[in-house]
């Protein structure tokens, strides 16, 4: 017997009505880019996060090197990252021209602070945690490190919405956190999707900016960007399926405690 590890028509019969409803909205409005879905769940997203602003973008490696590029990070310079982790974590950083410095993982395969002080340098300009399976780094000792050499964090939030270490949520403690919304995530759109979470109000306006060509609010032109969109089907997806999203997170819990 082949048991899917993600059985996907399941998952979609879970919340059918729901999602269907929601996506005919979005069809007979024939808004798809940037519209009133995305809003709604941007604002969704950061009051469960309990943050002031959450950008919807392409997807989850996206919303990594946008986080890069707004703080400024990019040639000659040094983000350390755990050695225990998707590719698309080095890679965001490679993708702006910096260079990923890897850090060894403590037993429970996340990023070690102890080991990360020796690795720190002139060009280190960031670290970058990633929380992997719902469980968090050790963020209380990463963020004493990182006020003591005057470095950013950069949060990789991917496998981390819903969780939290000691009350406060995966993905808000760095100057920005990214999420990642594909399937098979614990909140999955029905294609791509992530998001850049911040309390910053500057780095939030950069980010919308990248994310569309460098255009704002009045269809300017005010810097280079790029297109890296959550489209509107997508949100409304993520929006019908947050509704039920503690639920889901509890039932993943039951069943891991299981192992």
């Amino acid at each position: 017997m082949k048991i899917p590890f993600f059985d996907y028509p399941k998952l979609y019969k879970n919340y059918n009505k729901t999602i269907d409803i929601s996506l005919k909205a979005v069809l007979e409005k024939g808004a798809f880019i940037l519209q009133t879905e995305l809003i709604q769940f941007e604002e969704t997203l950061a009051s469960y996060c309990r943050v002031k602003h959450a950008i919807g973008v392409a997807n989850g490696t996206d919303a990594l090197w946008l986080s890069l590029m707004a703080v400024n990070i990019g040639k000659g310079d040094e983000v350390i990252v755990p050695s225990h982790t998707y590719i698309a974590s080095p890679a965001s950083i490679k993708f702006v021209g910096a260079k990923p410095v890897l850090a060894e993982c403590s037993e429970d395969h996340l990023i070690d602070p102890d080991k990360i002080e020796s690795l720190i340098t002139s060009k280190t300009k960031a670290i970058m945690p990633v929380q992997l399976n719902g469980r968090t780094a050790q963020m209380d000792k990463l963020i004493k490190l990182a006020s003591k050499y005057d470095l950013i964090i950069i949060e990789d939030s991917a496998q981390g919405l819903g969780s939290q270490f000691k009350g406060k949520m995966a993905g808000t403690f760095g100057l920005t956190g990214t999420y990642s919304f594909y399937p098979a995530k614990v909140l999955g759109c029905f294609g791509d999707g992530g998001a850049v979470v911040t309390n910053n109000d500057g780095i939030a306006k950069k980010i919308k900016l990248l994310r569309d060509h460098g255009r704002d609010d009045d269809g300017e032109i005010q810097t280079w960007g790029f297109n890296s969109r959550l489209d509107n089907i997508q949100a409304a997806i993520l929006l019908a399926k947050m509704k039920s999203f503690p639920q889901e997170l509890e039932r993943r819990r039951e069943i891991a405690n299981l192992y």
